[in-house]
Protein backbone atom coordinates (compact mmCIF):
# COMPACT_ATOMS: atom_id res chain seq x y z
CA UNK A 1 0.00 0.00 0.00
CA UNK A 2 2.86 2.36 0.86
CA UNK A 3 4.55 1.76 -2.48
CA UNK A 4 1.26 2.18 -4.32
CA UNK A 5 0.56 5.43 -2.49
CA UNK A 6 4.07 6.67 -3.24
CA UNK A 7 3.65 5.87 -6.92
CA UNK A 8 0.28 7.62 -6.93
CA UNK A 9 1.81 10.75 -5.39
CA UNK A 10 4.63 10.64 -7.93
CA UNK A 11 2.16 10.18 -10.78
CA UNK A 12 0.06 13.15 -9.67
CA UNK A 13 3.14 15.32 -9.17
CA UNK A 14 4.66 14.31 -12.52
CA UNK A 15 1.36 14.84 -14.35
CA UNK A 16 0.93 18.33 -12.95
CA UNK A 17 4.55 19.21 -13.68
CA UNK A 18 4.32 17.77 -17.19
CA UNK A 19 1.19 19.82 -17.85
CA UNK A 20 2.92 22.97 -16.62
CA UNK A 21 6.01 22.27 -18.73
CA UNK A 22 3.89 21.58 -21.82
CA UNK A 23 1.98 24.83 -21.35
CA UNK A 24 5.19 26.82 -20.77
CA UNK A 25 7.05 25.18 -23.66
CA UNK A 26 4.13 25.59 -26.07
CA UNK A 27 3.62 29.20 -24.98
CA UNK A 28 7.30 30.01 -25.45
CA UNK A 29 7.42 28.31 -28.85
CA UNK A 30 4.30 30.00 -30.17
CA UNK A 31 5.45 33.37 -28.82
CA UNK A 32 8.80 32.91 -30.57
CA UNK A 33 7.09 31.83 -33.80
CA UNK A 34 4.74 34.80 -33.52
CA UNK A 35 7.63 37.24 -33.09
CA UNK A 36 9.42 35.73 -36.10
CA UNK A 37 6.26 35.91 -38.23
CA UNK A 38 5.49 39.50 -37.21
CA UNK A 39 9.04 40.56 -37.96
CA UNK A 40 8.81 38.76 -41.29
CA UNK A 41 5.55 40.54 -42.19
CA UNK A 42 6.95 43.92 -41.17
CA UNK A 43 10.02 43.45 -43.36
CA UNK A 44 7.93 42.29 -46.29
CA UNK A 45 5.50 45.20 -46.00
CA UNK A 46 8.33 47.76 -45.85
CA UNK A 47 10.10 46.16 -48.78
CA UNK A 48 6.84 45.92 -50.72
CA UNK A 49 6.03 49.58 -50.16
CA UNK A 50 9.55 50.58 -51.19
CA UNK A 51 9.32 48.40 -54.32
CA UNK A 52 5.89 49.77 -55.25
CA UNK A 53 7.12 53.37 -54.89
CA UNK A 54 10.18 52.66 -57.01
CA UNK A 55 8.09 50.88 -59.63
CA UNK A 56 5.63 53.78 -59.89
CA UNK A 57 8.51 56.22 -60.27
CA UNK A 58 10.08 54.01 -62.88
CA UNK A 59 6.95 53.63 -64.98
CA UNK A 60 5.15 56.98 -64.53
CA UNK A 61 7.80 59.40 -63.43
CA UNK A 62 5.81 60.47 -60.38
CA UNK A 63 8.09 62.00 -57.82
CA UNK A 64 10.48 63.43 -60.40
CA UNK A 65 10.12 67.03 -61.57
CA UNK A 66 12.55 66.92 -64.47
CA UNK A 67 11.28 65.39 -67.72
CA UNK A 68 14.76 64.40 -68.81
CA UNK A 69 15.21 62.39 -65.67
CA UNK A 70 11.91 60.63 -66.27
CA UNK A 71 12.85 59.76 -69.84
CA UNK A 72 16.17 58.40 -68.66
CA UNK A 73 14.55 56.13 -66.07
CA UNK A 74 11.79 55.01 -68.40
CA UNK A 75 14.10 53.73 -71.05
CA UNK A 76 16.56 52.27 -68.58
CA UNK A 77 16.42 49.11 -66.51
CA UNK A 78 14.96 49.30 -63.00
CA UNK A 79 17.54 48.79 -60.30
CA UNK A 80 16.84 46.44 -57.32
CA UNK A 81 19.71 47.44 -55.07
CA UNK A 82 17.37 48.12 -52.13
CA UNK A 83 16.51 44.40 -51.89
CA UNK A 84 18.39 42.29 -49.36
CA UNK A 85 20.49 39.33 -50.45
CA UNK A 86 17.71 36.88 -49.43
CA UNK A 87 14.90 38.85 -51.11
CA UNK A 88 13.56 39.00 -54.65
CA UNK A 89 10.85 40.83 -56.58
CA UNK A 90 8.73 39.96 -59.63
CA UNK A 91 6.30 42.23 -61.48
CA UNK A 92 3.42 40.83 -63.54
CA UNK A 93 0.90 42.54 -65.76
CA UNK A 94 -2.81 41.80 -65.75
CA UNK A 95 -2.36 38.98 -68.25
CA UNK A 96 0.07 37.19 -65.95
CA UNK A 97 3.14 37.95 -68.03
CA UNK A 98 6.30 38.91 -66.20
CA UNK A 99 7.27 42.55 -66.81
CA UNK A 100 10.32 42.74 -64.60
CA UNK A 101 12.28 40.61 -62.16
CA UNK A 102 15.19 41.00 -59.79
CA UNK A 103 16.59 37.66 -60.93
CA UNK A 104 20.17 37.94 -62.10
CA UNK A 105 23.58 36.66 -61.15
CA UNK A 106 23.44 38.75 -57.94
CA UNK A 107 20.01 37.58 -56.90
CA UNK A 108 19.36 34.07 -58.28
CA UNK A 109 16.56 33.18 -55.81
CA UNK A 110 13.77 33.31 -58.37
CA UNK A 111 13.67 30.98 -61.32
CA UNK A 112 11.15 29.83 -63.93
CA UNK A 113 9.48 27.41 -61.49
CA UNK A 114 8.82 30.15 -58.93
CA UNK A 115 7.58 32.54 -61.61
CA UNK A 116 5.14 29.93 -62.93
CA UNK A 117 3.76 29.25 -59.46
CA UNK A 118 3.34 32.96 -58.75
CA UNK A 119 1.08 33.39 -61.79
CA UNK A 120 -1.54 31.29 -59.99
CA UNK A 121 -1.44 33.60 -56.96
CA UNK A 122 -2.43 36.82 -58.69
CA UNK A 123 -5.35 37.08 -56.28
CA UNK A 124 -6.02 35.85 -52.78
CA UNK A 125 -4.13 36.36 -49.56
CA UNK A 126 -1.49 39.07 -49.49
CA UNK A 127 0.88 36.90 -47.41
CA UNK A 128 1.62 33.28 -48.28
CA UNK A 129 4.48 30.80 -48.51
CA UNK A 130 5.96 28.61 -51.21
CA UNK A 131 8.24 25.61 -50.82
CA UNK A 132 10.78 24.50 -53.34
CA UNK A 133 12.73 21.26 -53.31
CA UNK A 134 16.13 21.23 -54.96
CA UNK A 135 19.09 18.85 -54.92
CA UNK A 136 20.79 21.03 -52.32
CA UNK A 137 17.76 20.92 -50.03
CA UNK A 138 14.30 22.32 -49.39
CA UNK A 139 13.77 26.07 -49.48
CA UNK A 140 10.85 28.00 -48.03
CA UNK A 141 9.89 31.44 -49.33
CA UNK A 142 7.61 33.99 -47.72
CA UNK A 143 5.80 36.16 -50.28
CA UNK A 144 3.88 39.40 -50.14
CA UNK A 145 1.59 40.50 -52.98
CA UNK A 146 1.00 44.22 -53.54
CA UNK A 147 -0.58 46.37 -56.22
CA UNK A 148 1.67 49.37 -56.93
CA UNK A 149 -1.12 51.56 -58.33
CA UNK A 150 0.67 52.39 -61.58
CA UNK A 151 -2.63 52.59 -63.47
CA UNK A 152 -1.89 49.44 -65.46
CA UNK A 153 -3.08 46.82 -62.94
CA UNK A 154 0.43 45.51 -62.34
CA UNK A 155 1.07 43.13 -59.46
CA UNK A 156 4.33 42.94 -57.55
CA UNK A 157 5.45 39.91 -55.55
CA UNK A 158 8.09 40.42 -52.89
CA UNK A 159 9.75 37.20 -51.78
CA UNK A 160 12.18 36.32 -49.02
CA UNK A 161 14.03 33.09 -48.32
CA UNK A 162 13.02 32.12 -44.76
CA UNK A 163 14.57 28.64 -44.76
CA UNK A 164 16.96 29.66 -41.99
CA UNK A 165 14.13 30.94 -39.81
CA UNK A 166 12.12 27.75 -40.38
CA UNK A 167 15.17 25.66 -39.53
CA UNK A 168 15.75 27.76 -36.42
CA UNK A 169 12.15 27.30 -35.26
CA UNK A 170 12.38 23.56 -35.86
CA UNK A 171 15.59 23.31 -33.84
CA UNK A 172 14.07 25.42 -31.09
CA UNK A 173 11.04 23.12 -31.00
CA UNK A 174 13.21 20.04 -30.50
CA UNK A 175 15.43 21.87 -28.04
CA UNK A 176 12.42 22.95 -25.96
CA UNK A 177 10.94 19.44 -26.09
CA UNK A 178 14.25 17.84 -25.07
CA UNK A 179 14.86 20.35 -22.31
CA UNK A 180 11.31 19.87 -21.00
CA UNK A 181 11.81 16.10 -20.99
CA UNK A 182 15.08 16.39 -19.07
CA UNK A 183 13.49 18.78 -16.58
CA UNK A 184 10.55 16.40 -16.16
CA UNK A 185 12.87 13.46 -15.48
CA UNK A 186 14.91 15.45 -12.97
CA UNK A 187 11.81 16.80 -11.28
CA UNK A 188 10.26 13.31 -11.20
CA UNK A 189 13.37 11.97 -9.48
CA UNK A 190 13.25 14.76 -6.94
CA UNK A 191 9.50 14.21 -6.57
CA UNK A 192 10.09 10.51 -5.91
CA UNK A 193 12.49 11.39 -3.11
CA UNK A 194 10.08 13.96 -1.68
CA UNK A 195 7.19 11.49 -1.93
CA UNK A 196 9.28 9.02 0.04
CA UNK A 197 9.95 11.65 2.67
CA UNK A 198 6.26 12.48 2.84
CA UNK A 199 5.46 8.79 3.37
CA UNK A 200 7.79 8.43 6.39
CA UNK A 201 5.21 9.58 8.98
CA UNK A 202 2.56 7.41 7.32
CA UNK A 203 4.90 4.38 7.31
CA UNK A 204 5.74 4.99 10.96
CA UNK A 205 2.07 5.23 11.86
CA UNK A 206 1.22 2.14 9.82
CA UNK A 207 4.02 0.18 11.46
CA UNK A 208 2.73 1.10 14.90
CA UNK A 209 -0.76 0.07 13.82
CA UNK A 210 0.54 -3.26 12.57
CA UNK A 211 2.47 -3.83 15.78
CA UNK A 212 -0.59 -2.96 17.84
CA UNK A 213 -2.81 -5.28 15.78
CA UNK A 214 -0.34 -8.14 16.08
CA UNK A 215 0.24 -7.62 19.81
CA UNK A 216 -3.45 -7.18 20.58
CA UNK A 217 -4.42 -10.23 18.53
CA UNK A 218 -1.72 -12.31 20.20
CA UNK A 219 -2.65 -11.17 23.70
CA UNK A 220 -6.36 -11.79 23.10
CA UNK A 221 -5.85 -15.39 22.04
CA UNK A 222 -5.09 -16.63 25.57
CA UNK A 223 -8.10 -15.11 27.41
CA UNK A 224 -10.40 -16.07 24.53
CA UNK A 225 -9.13 -19.65 24.66
CA UNK A 226 -9.77 -19.69 28.42
CA UNK A 227 -13.28 -18.34 27.88
CA UNK A 228 -13.96 -20.95 25.20
CA UNK A 229 -12.79 -23.73 27.53
CA UNK A 230 -14.96 -22.39 30.33
CA UNK A 231 -18.00 -22.24 28.07
CA UNK A 232 -17.37 -25.82 26.91
CA UNK A 233 -17.23 -26.94 30.57
CA UNK A 234 -20.50 -25.17 31.26
CA UNK A 235 -22.03 -26.82 28.20
CA UNK A 236 -21.45 -30.19 29.82
CA UNK A 237 -23.82 -29.14 32.60
CA UNK A 238 -26.27 -27.19 30.47
CA UNK A 239 -29.03 -29.72 31.15
CA UNK A 240 -29.15 -28.42 34.71
CA UNK A 241 -29.45 -24.78 33.61
CA UNK A 242 -32.69 -22.94 32.95
CA UNK A 243 -33.64 -22.35 29.32
CA UNK A 244 -32.73 -18.68 29.42
CA UNK A 245 -29.27 -19.52 30.79
CA UNK A 246 -28.74 -22.09 28.04
CA UNK A 247 -29.64 -19.44 25.44
CA UNK A 248 -27.17 -16.98 26.95
CA UNK A 249 -24.51 -19.70 27.06
CA UNK A 250 -25.09 -20.50 23.39
CA UNK A 251 -24.77 -16.83 22.43
CA UNK A 252 -21.59 -16.51 24.50
CA UNK A 253 -20.05 -19.45 22.69
CA UNK A 254 -20.93 -18.02 19.27
CA UNK A 255 -19.42 -14.63 20.16
CA UNK A 256 -16.27 -16.21 21.56
CA UNK A 257 -15.82 -18.29 18.40
CA UNK A 258 -16.34 -15.16 16.29
CA UNK A 259 -13.77 -13.23 18.36
CA UNK A 260 -11.26 -16.06 18.06
CA UNK A 261 -11.73 -16.09 14.28
CA UNK A 262 -11.36 -12.31 14.16
CA UNK A 263 -8.13 -12.31 16.20
CA UNK A 264 -6.67 -15.07 14.03
CA UNK A 265 -7.49 -13.13 10.87
CA UNK A 266 -6.08 -9.89 12.28
CA UNK A 267 -2.91 -11.70 13.28
CA UNK A 268 -2.62 -13.19 9.78
CA UNK A 269 -2.97 -9.76 8.16
CA UNK A 270 -0.50 -8.16 10.58
CA UNK A 271 2.10 -10.82 9.88
CA UNK A 272 1.53 -10.54 6.15
CA UNK A 273 1.83 -6.73 6.20
CA UNK A 274 5.07 -6.91 8.13
CA UNK A 275 6.51 -9.57 5.85
CA UNK A 276 6.38 -12.17 8.60
CA UNK A 277 4.41 -14.76 6.62
CA UNK A 278 6.80 -16.11 3.96
CA UNK A 279 5.57 -18.39 1.22
CA UNK A 280 6.96 -21.93 1.14
CA UNK A 281 7.15 -22.01 -2.64
CA UNK A 282 9.45 -25.03 -2.59
CA UNK A 283 6.72 -27.16 -0.96
CA UNK A 284 5.07 -29.49 -3.45
CA UNK A 285 1.77 -31.09 -2.42
CA UNK A 286 -1.14 -33.02 -3.89
CA UNK A 287 -3.76 -30.42 -4.83
CA UNK A 288 -6.48 -33.05 -5.22
CA UNK A 289 -6.02 -34.29 -1.65
CA UNK A 290 -6.20 -30.71 -0.38
CA UNK A 291 -9.42 -30.07 -2.28
CA UNK A 292 -11.04 -33.26 -1.02
CA UNK A 293 -9.99 -32.60 2.59
CA UNK A 294 -11.37 -29.05 2.56
CA UNK A 295 -14.60 -30.15 0.86
CA UNK A 296 -15.16 -33.00 3.33
CA UNK A 297 -14.57 -30.79 6.35
CA UNK A 298 -16.92 -28.05 5.12
CA UNK A 299 -19.58 -30.61 4.16
CA UNK A 300 -19.67 -32.07 7.68
CA UNK A 301 -19.78 -28.72 9.53
CA UNK A 302 -21.53 -25.54 8.49
CA UNK A 303 -22.85 -26.94 5.20
CA UNK A 304 -24.61 -29.77 7.03
CA UNK A 305 -26.42 -27.33 9.30
CA UNK A 306 -27.95 -25.47 6.32
CA UNK A 307 -28.52 -28.55 4.19
CA UNK A 308 -26.03 -27.32 1.57
CA UNK A 309 -24.52 -29.88 -0.77
CA UNK A 310 -20.90 -29.21 -1.78
CA UNK A 311 -20.09 -30.73 -5.16
CA UNK A 312 -16.45 -31.22 -6.15
CA UNK A 313 -15.80 -31.32 -9.89
CA UNK A 314 -12.22 -32.54 -10.12
CA UNK A 315 -10.96 -32.05 -13.66
CA UNK A 316 -7.26 -32.24 -12.83
CA UNK A 317 -5.23 -34.71 -14.92
CA UNK A 318 -4.57 -37.99 -13.13
CA UNK A 319 -0.86 -37.82 -13.79
CA UNK A 320 -0.45 -34.16 -12.78
CA UNK A 321 -2.11 -33.10 -9.52
CA UNK A 322 0.93 -31.67 -7.73
CA UNK A 323 1.27 -27.96 -7.01
CA UNK A 324 4.23 -25.95 -5.71
CA UNK A 325 3.26 -23.38 -3.09
CA UNK A 326 2.14 -23.04 0.51
CA UNK A 327 -0.33 -25.83 1.26
CA UNK A 328 -1.73 -24.25 4.42
CA UNK A 329 -2.37 -20.93 2.71
CA UNK A 330 -4.02 -22.53 -0.32
CA UNK A 331 -6.21 -24.51 2.07
CA UNK A 332 -7.09 -21.28 3.88
CA UNK A 333 -8.17 -19.69 0.59
CA UNK A 334 -10.44 -22.65 -0.13
CA UNK A 335 -11.90 -22.55 3.38
CA UNK A 336 -12.64 -18.83 3.07
CA UNK A 337 -14.31 -19.14 -0.33
CA UNK A 338 -16.34 -22.21 0.64
CA UNK A 339 -17.30 -20.70 3.99
CA UNK A 340 -18.63 -17.56 2.26
CA UNK A 341 -20.39 -19.63 -0.41
CA UNK A 342 -22.17 -21.76 2.19
CA UNK A 343 -23.07 -18.83 4.47
CA UNK A 344 -24.59 -16.76 1.68
CA UNK A 345 -26.37 -19.66 -0.06
CA UNK A 346 -30.06 -20.31 0.38
CA UNK A 347 -30.89 -23.35 2.54
CA UNK A 348 -30.81 -26.76 0.82
CA UNK A 349 -28.87 -25.30 -2.08
CA UNK A 350 -25.70 -26.42 -3.87
CA UNK A 351 -22.16 -25.10 -3.84
CA UNK A 352 -19.88 -26.24 -6.64
CA UNK A 353 -16.09 -26.24 -6.52
CA UNK A 354 -14.22 -27.02 -9.72
CA UNK A 355 -10.50 -27.57 -10.26
CA UNK A 356 -8.79 -27.76 -13.63
CA UNK A 357 -5.58 -27.00 -15.44
CA UNK A 358 -5.55 -23.73 -17.32
CA UNK A 359 -3.10 -22.66 -20.03
CA UNK A 360 -0.72 -25.53 -19.54
CA UNK A 361 0.96 -25.00 -16.17
CA UNK A 362 -1.77 -22.85 -14.63
CA UNK A 363 -4.38 -24.00 -12.09
CA UNK A 364 -7.92 -22.66 -12.03
CA UNK A 365 -10.16 -23.06 -8.97
CA UNK A 366 -13.83 -22.07 -9.25
CA UNK A 367 -16.25 -21.77 -6.32
CA UNK A 368 -19.86 -21.08 -7.30
CA UNK A 369 -22.97 -20.79 -5.13
CA UNK A 370 -26.67 -20.24 -5.71
CA UNK A 371 -27.20 -17.68 -2.98
CA UNK A 372 -28.23 -14.08 -2.53
CA UNK A 373 -25.48 -12.69 -4.75
CA UNK A 374 -23.63 -9.38 -4.57
CA UNK A 375 -24.84 -6.04 -6.01
CA UNK A 376 -22.71 -4.91 -8.93
CA UNK A 377 -21.77 -1.60 -7.27
CA UNK A 378 -20.16 -3.52 -4.37
CA UNK A 379 -17.94 -5.80 -6.47
CA UNK A 380 -14.95 -3.38 -6.72
CA UNK A 381 -14.74 -3.16 -2.91
CA UNK A 382 -15.30 -6.84 -2.15
CA UNK A 383 -11.64 -7.61 -1.33
CA UNK A 384 -11.06 -4.57 0.87
CA UNK A 385 -10.55 -5.12 4.57
CA UNK A 386 -13.63 -4.97 6.81
CA UNK A 387 -15.92 -4.46 3.80
CA UNK A 388 -19.23 -6.27 4.15
CA UNK A 389 -22.09 -6.06 1.68
CA UNK A 390 -24.75 -6.61 4.33
CA UNK A 391 -23.29 -5.77 7.73
CA UNK A 392 -26.31 -7.03 9.69
CA UNK A 393 -26.41 -10.36 7.90
CA UNK A 394 -22.60 -10.74 8.01
CA UNK A 395 -22.60 -10.24 11.78
CA UNK A 396 -25.46 -12.71 12.16
CA UNK A 397 -23.43 -15.35 10.32
CA UNK A 398 -20.16 -14.49 12.05
CA UNK A 399 -18.56 -12.54 9.23
CA UNK A 400 -15.73 -10.09 9.95
CA UNK A 401 -15.07 -8.61 6.52
CA UNK A 402 -11.47 -9.91 6.52
CA UNK A 403 -11.78 -13.32 4.88
CA UNK A 404 -11.80 -12.28 1.24
CA UNK A 405 -9.07 -9.71 1.90
CA UNK A 406 -6.86 -12.46 3.33
CA UNK A 407 -7.68 -14.79 0.43
CA UNK A 408 -6.84 -12.11 -2.16
CA UNK A 409 -3.54 -11.35 -0.42
CA UNK A 410 -2.54 -15.03 -0.31
CA UNK A 411 -3.38 -15.41 -4.00
CA UNK A 412 -1.33 -12.31 -4.89
CA UNK A 413 1.62 -13.66 -2.91
CA UNK A 414 1.41 -16.84 -4.99
CA UNK A 415 1.49 -14.72 -8.17
CA UNK A 416 -2.15 -15.40 -9.06
CA UNK A 417 -5.35 -13.40 -9.26
CA UNK A 418 -8.94 -13.75 -8.13
CA UNK A 419 -12.07 -12.65 -9.98
CA UNK A 420 -15.74 -12.60 -9.05
CA UNK A 421 -18.98 -12.55 -11.02
CA UNK A 422 -22.29 -12.23 -9.26
CA UNK A 423 -25.98 -11.72 -9.88
CA UNK A 424 -28.35 -10.71 -7.10
CA UNK A 425 -30.55 -13.63 -5.91
CA UNK A 426 -28.86 -15.98 -8.38
CA UNK A 427 -25.45 -16.53 -6.82
CA UNK A 428 -21.76 -15.69 -7.10
CA UNK A 429 -18.79 -17.32 -8.82
CA UNK A 430 -15.23 -16.82 -7.55
CA UNK A 431 -12.43 -17.81 -9.92
CA UNK A 432 -8.87 -18.24 -8.64
CA UNK A 433 -6.10 -18.49 -11.23
CA UNK A 434 -2.72 -19.63 -9.94
CA UNK A 435 0.47 -19.93 -12.01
Amino acid sequence: MIKRTRRSLLLVFSSILALILIILAASFYFMLAGVVNRDEHNRMEKTGKKTADEWVRHTTGKGYGVKEEFDRLRIGVMEWEFLQYDQFAVVFDTAGSMISSSSDDRNPLIDAEIQERLVGRMSGSDFFRLEKTAPEGRSVYALFRISPGDGKGSVIFIGEDISNQIHLLREMKWLIAGLSGVLLLVASGIGYVFAGSAMVPIMRSLKRQQEFTADASHELRTPLSVLQSSVEILEEEQSRLPAVHRTVLHHMKDEIIRMIRLTEQLLTLARSDSGGTPLLRSETFDLRDTLQAVTTRMQTTIAKEKGIDISLDDMLPEEDVSYAGDRDQISQVLYILLDNAVKYSFPNGTVMIQARRNNGDGVELIVADQGCGIPEENLPYLFERFFRVDKARSREWGGTGLGLSIAAQIIRLHGGRIEVKSTVNRGSTFTVRLP
